[in-house]
């Protein structure tokens, strides 16, 4: 059943754009993310993750950007608190679009295991 939840998924991700068909979604589930305000304020938001081989996919609200991080372009990763949560891990990463430097920020369950997850493919230490 979990295969067949995975294929739907990554049909769904490749219409959007945010995949591709050479790319294999490796896990999904609700996540929290910060919708950037103004410069480093924000506040934060529920959405779902996703973990391909290549990237993480964060699906936003209806009015906002989709954060898509590709691994190769992330510089570092930090754990962060959600409130007073420490469930967060804030990524600093090139934006494939801009070329500039961001920082998302994004909260999870299993934070430690997704964080060695992204920095091995991102070939960085993990905090």
């Amino acid at each position: 059943m979990k295969d067949a939840k995975l294929e739907k998924q990554k049909k769904n991700l490749m219409e959007l754009g945010l995949m591709e068909e050479t790319d294999t979604l490796v896990d999904f589930f609700q996540a929290n993310y910060v919708e950037r305000l103004i410069g480093k304020w924000g506040k934060w938001k529920q959405g779902w993750a996703y973990f391909t081989e290549e990237r993480l996919i964060v699906i936003t609200g209806l009015l906002e950007d989709n954060i898509v991080i590709p691994y190769q372009k992330i510089q570092t990763m930090e754990k962060c608190s959600q409130g007073v949560m420490p469930l967060g891990i804030a990524i600093t990463y090139t934006h494939a679009e801009t070329g500039e430097t961001v920082t998302d920020k994004v909260s999870m369950m299993k934070r430690e295991k997704w964080m060695a997850f992204m920095a091995e493919r991102a070939h960085i230490a993990a905090d």
